[in-house]
């Protein structure tokens, strides 16, 4: 618990110390208190790593610890009074006299002397309480103690390998037999789907057997559909049917009725044969699962199975039409070699005195595959002479499970994380179990609550808990329920923690993460159970995962007055625009640095230590002109607000945002002025044009940009001059980039030929490690002489063109090395693709022997009416290699295409996805018994349709 302070103490050191809070103190006749607050700090600092040690067998250690934390976060209350002030009488000498004077309001008394009164009494009584507790602590004699400085790691992917799995394999081989072997019988089964359990204690394994088999080719062949659903402790059958449809369609599923959900299930499922694993199930409620039951196995095809993971037994006997699969823990032998693979790794004859003392530690994991590997990355990291710490540790004497119900390898690799570290692991208990966690929210969150200083520290952080197991199923994926231009270039990196590892995460953070139960009705309700008592008053960072109007105004009283983090909600299936927002009005909430909620009101903006805030999917159209003096916000998050049309005037002056996300903000009409004012910014993911100056391109010119960035209304760049001031050259760290010369919904219509465009394209050339590129509703015929640069988009893998409708010549796209998604929509001049043109760097053309889109995965034709073939030259047909790693063609609405190259037709078999649609000319020849049937026939997804 001590070392849950030191990033805490260490964030209020530096704050008493800041250049800008210690000049407004000096002003205030406050210095020698501030610097006898630092001198307390840093005191207190040194002694808190013994003190935490102490302090889990000496009560009389924790209650000074926990005193200690209020004077803390009290002081840090304070100080980020002074630090707001300071911020607002730097952006009031800036801001006009009248808008300042009108504003001021919100968040002083209109008497200064009054207010500095006041102030000057809150540093003083933050003082005193610290003095206090240092007096009380010095009679312990805690021996002071610097933090051993960890080794952080490189990111690894937590993707299932097989190659990488000990000990499963025969396991796997023994499922796989079950399912494919199994046959109904309907004398024997009163169902025509089959339910085997896989159980086994939490860490086992269970999931990695279930993805094993999931994913092996046998079973993939077997199943018309391979379903996975993540169920967790929450058993509510809407949401289990919502994401099968979600998973079998792609699509996201609105559907809340219950009539409606069955029946779109049953349309998904029809009569095929599936597969469904439901991972992690905790339900022992036989009646919910009679329901679930009746609607998987009704109108289903024969054969169908169902995978159960689970730690219950009663789960199994009421779910299993089966005997279970009960998972083993790993041998010795086993066990060894999961932990060699993870330690040993270089130079292993100079380790062979460390295998006696390591074989000592991996027996301690009793055959646990999640123990052995977190065991084996903390060795890894740590000096050889630091085994014996391990080894020997006390945490081992309790058996499998410590005294507070954790696993002893994950405390004890726990206990070695630095402390900046732990708190972050701890703050992940207010997500609930097997959510998916959006890497940049948590490293958001986590500088919210200042408990790391950047985003470079968190990403280190976050890396440093994936290579320990803290943090697992790392992906990278787009976002597809987005059904805007957006989706093509936003990605977000998403993670879990494993079940045992929140356990950890809950035990070790005390009460200052709360998760509240979801009700969605008061006949819901426990009998006794009311919200006030299930919050402690030491809840900090709270959470719910369902939102009611009903929970909402259950809450609204009883919300910890202390707390610095809510969220509401967390991702489960809600619709916002159905739900109320918490009210904000009340002066409690003075001490909250982060918020996610449905709506921003006026009075808000009196949250004035707000850090983070989240209004995404919410139906607000404009932002209230106050929330510009939140000062300190650094990110600020208003995806999915479709109805969005106006941002404050005012948010130029607020000089600590770093992130504004704007994904989906389709009626946004124009940005704020001054926007370049804005200097810590570091993301910005959509920005309007405007001919005006204060709005227009050349505000971006010295913004250092990172991720994604929408540039829309392109068409109100006066100049290829203004265009050359946005410096997207100098832009290094965006990684994608969309150029729309309208915007979303706001269709070029006439599709006038505009010469104008094409001077404009060039002088917003991007840097030479782009990764993704679109382009929509570009006016001009020709495409910038850097698109002809197969070495200055080297690094572009996903290129897209949209309503490109003068365009009528494509640049070598075939010779960009890193392509490996093209999409073309609407281009309404272009007739063939290959045009057989130079290449400016090199001179090679078309007919160039190198292999046409050498990396090319994924090709969309969508919407071409004059395109007619794929080359002007007719030697590219038959003589080069085309698409070697083409595995998805969709070819809709091109109605003179006639045929493709020769090349692409020697890859056609290899092809997973293929469908044509409304292609005249192309129909029959993909139709049974038409000319390259014989090649498209084995295709696993191949459609082939006149509309």
């Amino acid at each position: 618990m001590g070392s849950l302070l030191i990033p805490l103490v260490g964030s209020l050191a530096a704050k008493a110390g800041d250049a800008l809070v210690g000049e407004l103190l000096r002003a205030w006749g406050l210095d020698k208190s501030r610097r006898k607050l630092e001198r307390h700090l840093a005191a207190v600092q040194c002694i808190l790593l013994d003190a935490d040690v102490k302090s889990r067998t000496n009560p009389a250690v924790r209650r000074r610890i926990n005193n200690l934390k209020t004077a803390a976060y009290h002081a840090d209350d304070v100080l980020d009074d002074f630090r707001y002030e300071a911020l607002r009488l730097g952006a009031a000498q800036i801001r006009p006299y009248s808008t300042a004077r009108k504003m001021l309001s919100y968040f002083t008394t209109n008497s200064p002397v009054v207010f500095r009164l006041s102030m000057s009494r809150k540093m003083k009584d933050a003082l005193e309480m610290i003095d206090e507790l240092v007096v009380e602590m010095n009679n312990f004699h805690f021996l002071p103690h610097a933090e051993a400085p960890s080794i952080d790691h490189p990111q690894t992917h937590s993707r299932v390998n097989e190659s990488e799995i000990v000990g499963r394999q025969n396991e796997k081989e023994q499922v796989v037999k079950i399912l494919l072997d199994y046959s109904y019988n309907s004398e024997e089964n009163n169902s025509n789907v089959m339910v085997l359990p896989i159980v086994g204690m939490g860490g086992i394994g269970k999931t990695t057997l279930a993805q094993l088999v999931h994913n092996d080719g046998r079973v993939q062949d077997h199943f018309e559909l391979v379903l996975w659903v993540c169920v967790s402790d929450k058993f509510v059958i809407e949401e289990i049917i919502r994401s099968i449809i979600e998973v079998a369609t792609m699509k996201k599923c609105h559907l809340t009725q219950m009539e409606a959900l069955q029946k779109e299930l049953c349309g998904v499922l029809g009569k095929k044969r599936y597969l469904l694993v439901l991972d992690d199930v905790w339900n022992e409620d036989r009646q919910k699962w009679d329901v679930m039951r009746s609607l998987l196995c009704s109108n289903t095809g024969l054969d169908s199975a169902i995978i159960v993971t689970s730690r219950s037994d009663q789960v199994a006997s009421i779910m299993g039409t089966l005997p279970s699969h009960r998972i083993s823990v790993l041998n010795e032998d086993q066990s060894w070699e999961l932990f060699h693979r993870n330690t040993f790794e270089r130079e292993v004859e100079k380790q062979m005195e460390l295998i006696s003392m390591a074989k000592s530690i991996v027996q301690e994991c009793k055959g646990l595959p999640l123990a052995i590997k977190t065991m084996a990355t903390l060795l890894f990291s740590k000096h050889h002479n630091q085994w014996f710490s391990v080894r020997d540790s006390d945490v081992w004497k309790n058996g499998i499970l410590t005294t507070t119900g954790t696993v002893p390898a994950l405390q004890l690799s726990y206990d070695h994380l630095s402390s900046e570290a732990k708190i972050c692991v701890s703050f992940c208990a207010i997500f609930p179990k097997d959510s998916l966690m959006d890497k940049d929210m948590l490293i958001q969150l986590w500088m919210a609550n200042e408990f790391i200083a950047s985003e470079t520290r968190g990403q280190q952080i976050f890396d440093l808990l994936v290579w320990r197991c803290f943090l697992q199923d790392v992906t990278i994926q787009k976002n597809p329920h987005t059904r805007s231009l957006d989706r093509l270039i936003h990605r977000s990196t998403t993670c879990k923690m494993h079940d045992l590892m929140h356990d950890l995460a809950n035990s070790v953070n005390g009460n200052d993460c709360t998760i509240l139960q979801e009700f969605s009705s008061c006949q819901e309700i426990p009998e006794g159970y009311t919200y006030g008592t299930s919050l402690h008053h030491e809840v900090r960072h709270l959470s719910l995962d369902y939102v009611s109007n009903y929970t909402i105004t259950a809450m609204e009283e009883v919300l910890a007055p202390q707390a610095r983090t809510i969220l509401f909600p967390i991702g489960r299936n809600v619709t916002p625009c159905d739900v109320k927002s918490v009210s904000m009005a009340k002066s409690k909430f003075m001490s909250l640095r982060a918020l996610k909620t449905f709506s921003i009101e006026t009075h808000m903006t009196n949250l004035k230590h707000l850090h983070y805030l989240d209004c995404s999917n919410s139906n607000i159209s404009a932002l209230p002109e106050a929330t510009a003096m939140l000062y300190s916000l650094q990110t600020l998050k208003l995806n999915g607000c479709r109805n969005l049309q106006k941002l404050p005037e005012g948010m130029r002056y607020m000089s600590s945002l770093r992130h504004i996300f704007l994904v989906g903000c389709i009626s946004l009409e124009r940005m704020p002025q001054g926007t370049s004012q804005l200097s810590s910014l570091q993301t910005l993911t959509s920005y309007v044009i405007d001919s005006d100056a204060a709005r227009g391109i050349d505000q971006l010119k010295d913004m250092n940009l990172g991720g994604a960035l929408i540039l829309t209304e392109l068409r109100k760049v006066h100049s290829p001059e203004n265009a050359k001031q946005g410096n997207m050259s100098g832009k290094h760290n965006l990684k994608r980039l969309l150029f729309d010369w309208y915007g979303p919904y706001k269709p070029n219509n006439g599709g006038e030929l505009d010469t104008n465009a094409e001077g404009i394209l060039e002088a917003l050339r991007p840097h030479k490690r782009l990764d993704v590129l679109v382009l929509s509703h570009y006016t001009g015929a020709k495409l910038s002489s850097w698109m002809h640069s197969s070495t200055l988009l080297e690094h572009l893998s996903e290129l897209t063109l949209r309503r490109c409708k003068n365009c009528n010549v494509l640049p070598p796209l075939w010779q960009l090395p890193s392509l490996t998604r093209l999409e073309l929509e609407g281009l309404d001049s272009l007739t063939s693709i290959c045009v057989g043109n130079d290449d400016t760097d090199n001179g090679e053309s078309c007919i160039s022997p190198s292999p046409l889109f050498p990396k090319l995965e994924t090709m969309m034709l969508v919407n071409m009416p004059k395109l007619e073939r794929w080359s002007q030259e007719v030697t590219v047909q038959v003589s080069v290699v085309s698409f070697p790693q083409l595995k998805t063609l969709d070819i809709f609405v091109c109605p003179r295409l006639e045929t493709v190259p020769e090349g692409l037709m020697q890859q056609l078999p290899a092809l997973e996805r293929l469908h044509v649609v409304d292609c005249p000319n192309l129909h029959g020849a993909f139709s049974r018994g038409g000319a390259y049937w014989n090649l498209v026939e084995r295709i696993p997804d191949i459609y082939v349709m006149l509309i």
